[in-house]
């Protein structure tokens, strides 16, 4: 596609169009050394046998995934799961519809948090390590005593002594109704992509109850074991077993949906993160919206948590209630738009958009599995690799799919690197491919209430001919940060894709950007300092294998990440 076909382009997407110059500043292209290859034969085989190896960590993980689903399923754990559930309904409801002492208002945060104390007081009225003490006096003798006790001395008021409590409240009208909000909880599947910017992966450990019927989720209990992440692979994801229970209230057309850790039914279950009871309950509104109050409750402990990341997660800032609210009402107002955008074209750009999104909120988050590995370069310590192989997948290119990533501080408030990656006229200026060319917003529209949430075609000229690339972004914020995607769009895929053509049939990776706050107690506009994340992910196939990297792919690799880090930090 060259310069003649922008302005029947322009029309076909009926959108706001940029007026604005082409033109951008081009700083000189910078001059990086060869890095050293540290390691000849960057092989995941060369872990077997390390405790520490993804291949070891994984058979673990299994093993614990295969116990659970033999005990939740069998009929004495079932009735302790229901009834932990059925209580931990009632106490979300509690403190859903509980203001002030139990909530107060975190002005620093700009949110709602538990007062501590007066939740003990409600809901834990005994300690529960009196409780096992009475116990053990009622049937044991006091030589066994001393020695039962010193098993159960870890545990203090239910607590790891080591474990900080977590917890947040938020309220938000949401243009869905209660049913169908209900519905992407209990359809795991469904719940892991309306939330893939939180929710790493997701499996059903067992099903205790379908509900009441077809289209009556009421009563509905699973074991879920789900991971949680923040958008870095420097930052291990949050590995969660945990009972989910769907309860419909004698209010009309009110739901509660509620998830809770199984420790108290399997003590030896270790974790990082306990879930106390979580969830939203949801009031079905006239208009068919839904009024979604929002509980995240969790004891966690931080050790495992990186010092660039710790006042972000420590401070509950990183996965509070805002920020699932948030994900929950930015897609269903992207739902909303594609049922009722009349534009065949604007439907198809949406919809691969969201497959770009999903793609990178895939690659970034870290895993237990530790597919990570350091890019074995000198300096590059805190660049990470992974690496796969795609075959059969219509939706990904074929062959070796290398990602790169590294999360790094700048000195710079969040608003501001957003606004400078976000601009398709400052591309030139921080993308090295398109380095020495004229870049610009070629067209875009919006995918949500805020200014920063939508769909740009970013249209990118080469000095030499008249040939333009395009590449399709979109950018939003939620509650934690901002983000931008991005994944180049062929000429061809994009003509198809205007006329209403199926996304489906694009072969896409998404890379892009996460921007958070370095200090969350300033607000996110504030002048705090920044943690960017930077993700590429890049086909080649011409590689035979995904467990060997040759030397120039790694220096190409390190020279993209480190050739990208150097114009965004000259430039912002």
């Amino acid at each position: 596609m060259d310069t003649q076909d922008i302005s029947s382009l322009e029309l076909n997407l009926n959108l706001e169009v940029q007026t604005g110059s082409a033109s951008a500043s081009e700083p000189s292209t910078p001059v990086f050394k060869s890095p050293v290859l540290t390691n000849d034969h960057y092989s995941s085989s060369s872990n077997i046998g390390n405790a520490q190896s993804p291949l070891y960590l994984g058979r673990a993980i299994r093993a614990t995934y295969l116990l659970m689903q033999v005990m939740v399923n069998a009929e004495p754990y079932k009735t302790r799961i229901y009834d932990l559930t059925v209580a931990a309904a009632e106490e979300l409801a509690q403190k859903a519809c509980t203001l002030a002492p139990l909530w107060t208002f975190d002005e620093e945060k700009e949110t709602q948090t538990l007062n501590v104390p007066e939740y003990k007081r409600r809901f834990e009225s005994l300690d529960s390590t009196l409780e096992e003490v009475i116990r053990l006096l009622s049937v044991r003798e006091p030589t066994e005593l001393s020695s039962e006790l010193s098993k159960n001395a870890k545990l203090i008021n239910g607590h790891q002594p080591d474990f900080k409590t977590e917890a947040s409240r938020e309220t938000e009208i949401v243009p869905m109704n209660p049913i169908n909000i209900v519905d992407v909880f209990i359809d795991v599947e469904q719940w892991s992509l309306v939330f893939c910017d939180i929710v790493s992966e997701v499996s059903v450990v067992g099903v205790l109850s379908n509900g009441e019927g077809l289209g009556n989720p009421n009563g509905a209990l699973q074991v879920l074991k789900a991971e949680f992440h923040v958008a870095s692979p420097l930052l291990k994801t949050r590995e969660i077993y945990f009972a989910r229970y769907c309860k419909q209230m004698t209010v009309a057309n009110t739901w509660v949906v509620v998830d809770v850790s199984l420790e108290s039914i399997f003590p030896d279950m270790v974790t990082k993160c306990q879930r106390k009871p979580s969830g939203c309950l949801i009031q079905g509104l006239e208009n068919g919206f839904s009024k979604v109050t929002w509980i995240e409750h969790n004891e966690v402990n931080y050790s495992y948590v990186p010092t660039m990341f710790r006042k972000l997660v420590s401070s509950g800032f990183a996965f509070r209630a805002k920020r699932w609210i948030a994900t929950l009402h930015r897609q269903c107002e992207r739902l909303k738009l594609l049922l009722e955008d009349n534009s065949d074209g604007r439907k198809s750009l949406l919809q691969l958009s969201q497959r770009i999104s999903r793609s990178y909120n895939e690659a970034v988050r870290g895993s237990t599995d530790n597919h990570w590995q350091p890019l074995p370069t000198t300096n590059g310590e805190n660049i990470l690799v992974k690496t796969s192989f795609n075959v059969d997948n219509p939706g990904h290119p074929h062959g070796v799919i290398m990602t790169v990533a590294t999360s790094l501080k700048l000195p710079v408030p969040p608003i501001d690197v957003f606004e400078f990656l976000n601009s398709g006229s400052n591309r030139s200026k921080w993308d090295i491919l398109s380095h020495e060319c004229a870049t610009q917003d070629l067209a875009y529209f919006a995918t949500g209430r805020e200014a920063s949430s939508r769909v740009s075609l970013v249209a990118v000229e080469p000095r030499l001919n008249k040939t333009l690339k395009f590449y399709l972004q979109e950018s939003y914020t939620d509650a934690t940060g901002y983000y931008m995607v991005y994944a180049p769009v062929d000429d061809k895929s994009l003509k198809a894709l205007l006329k209403g053509g199926s996304s489906t049939e694009v072969a896409v990776l998404g890379s892009g950007f996460t921007v958070l706050p370095e200090n969350p107690v300033e607000p996110t506009t504030g002048t705090g300092g920044s943690i960017l994340t930077i993700l590429f992910q890049i086909t080649d196939e011409n590689l035979s294998s995904p467990e060997y990297l040759p030397p120039q792919i790694v220096a190409t690799l390190h020279n993209l990440i480190a050739g990208t880090l150097s114009l965004i930090q000259g430039s912002v």
